[in-house]
């Protein structure tokens, strides 16, 4: 019985081992990476980015002659045209013919190279929009790892609350028992109790909201408790930018900026194609057939040899064929209208997506040192706080304030303790955006412990 219970022991503390080991610590970087390998909506842009690259591909290959081949065969009944004289005849017969023909734009009004450019840029836009679409996951999951943190953070705030309202009702039990404190005061104080219980259960019941918010971003299917570990270790500062030059910084390399100039550029080269309606268009044609007919006889009436036929009955053609727009009940100029709406329309585009980063800019860097100053002034206040609670808790132990100012005091604290969570955890957010505004991908950056790693993290 004994050697059972130890061999049940050492089974649970491997399976227990193995789990605690097995459970990894997951940093934002790592998040972030995972994500980026395992999110599905990034496959959509990249099944998009392959589209545009073959046709672009296929753009170049339209500069090649087209080649065709062709063949038939038959057999002729009652009266039919007979090939070797074109007479009318009234004998069963067979035919066959066979052709080969090529066709190449000799000048088609640059229409197949604006279509080469065209679908450049659009390949362009398209590589711009997965790597967009890559900072934009990548900002998704920063925003809802800090949330998981905040929200761990404020649970901890949550669980000190309790704590100490317990032991504080523990002391009032007892000072209720020899008649030193009112009977109310211990109803208010387990009123209380649960009432912090309750904001604890909530806050815990959204930290799993976040969590869960957090793992379908990364696509990370598995039922196991995720354990984050916040590695950042800077120190809030007040951080001056210029706008105006951190914009062009900006859109100097931001993919989703430059997307919007391919689009740009790429309805500029629609305009062209457009154009190249109007223009002739020269094509160089040639091709070469053969064939075979049963009603080609020799002078002893036997039908002349497929060989012999494939031969004799080659023909070669080369040619040229030019077309001329003449009218077309103004459908081409129609066209030529509509693209230069479309680029009146996409340059408008840029220019308001410009004004719109601009003043999103602006108000990041104003937000970024709101919340300096914010966190800068709850830390102040929270050493104020925490030495008026310690003397709140002293005089209401002694019985020189009543319940309700010691709890202004406890309450006060645990606000000014999440505000100071608050502003840092938000402080964080903005900076990173900042260093990606200077160009900087935060998550493909060096380790926070390395030398590289704490340059950027103090930049």
């Amino acid at each position: 019985m004994i050697k059972k219970r130890i061999i049940l022991i050492i089974v649970l503390y491997l399976i227990i081992g193995n789990t605690v080991q097995a459970q990894q610590k997951w940093s934002l970087n790592q998040c972030i990476s995972y994500a980026i390998e395992n999110n599905i909506n990034l496959k959509e842009y990249e099944i998009l980015e392959k589209l545009s690259l073959e046709d672009a591909q296929q753009a170049k290959r339209n500069m090649l002659p087209g080649i065709g081949a062709s063949t038939s065969a038959g057999l002729s009944f009652g009266r039919s045209a007979d090939p070797n004289t074109n007479d009318y005849i009234n004998t069963e017969f067979f035919s066959s013919n066979f052709e080969l023909s090529s066709s190449i734009a000799v000048f088609d009004g640059f229409r197949i190279q604006n279509q080469i450019k065209y679908q450049q840029f659009r390949k362009q836009a398209s590589e711009y929009n997965r790597i967009n679409a890559t900072d934009d996951l990548a900002f998704d999951v920063m925003v809802a790892f800090f949330d998981v943190v905040y929200y761990k953070g404020m649970l901890g705030i949550a669980n000190e609350q309790v704590e100490a309202s317990k032991l504080s009702l523990k002391t009032t039990e007892k000072k209720v028992e020899v008649g030193l404190k009112a009977k109310t005061d211990l109803l208010e104080m387990r009123a209380n109790l649960e009432r912090e219980e309750l904001n604890k259960i909530q806050i815990e019941n959204t930290l799993e909201t976040a969590t869960l918010k957090l793992k379908q971003l990364m696509n990370f299917v598995s039922a196991e408790e995720m354990e984050l570990v916040d590695k950042s270790s800077v120190v809030i500062s007040e951080q001056v930018a210029q706008p105006r030059q951190l914009f062009e910084q900006y859109t100097g390399w931001s993919p989703y900026y430059r997307s919007i100039e391919a689009n740009v550029k790429a309805t500029e080269k629609g305009l062209a194609i457009s154009r190249s309606s109007l223009y002739p268009s020269i094509y160089a044609n040639g091709s070469i057939s053969t064939g075979f007919y049963e009603t080609n006889t020799d002078s002893l009436g036997n039908t002349v040899p497929f060989g012999n036929q494939w031969k004799n009955n080659k023909n070669q053609y080369v040619g040229a064929s030019l077309s001329i727009p003449v009218f077309s009940r103004w459908g081409n100029r129609s066209e030529v209208k509509k693209a230069k709406l479309e680029l009146e329309r996409a340059k408008n585009n840029l220019d308001d997506e410009r004004q719109k980063l601009f003043f999103e800019m602006v108000n990041n860097l104003t937000e970024l040192e709101a919340l300096y100053k914010e966190h800068s002034q709850y830390v102040k206040r929270t050493e104020v706080d925490e030495l008026a609670f310690r003397a709140a808790e002293k005089k209401f132990d002694q019985g020189l304030i009543d319940i309700n100012d010691y709890y202004v005091a406890k309450n006060r604290l645990a606000n000014t303790q999440s505000q100071v969570l608050r502003s840092r955890t938000q402080w964080e957010i903005k900076m990173k955006l900042l260093q990606f505004y200077r160009g900087q991908r935060f998550w493909e950056a060096a380790p926070s412990n390395s030398p590289e790693g704490e340059k950027k993290s103090n930049d």
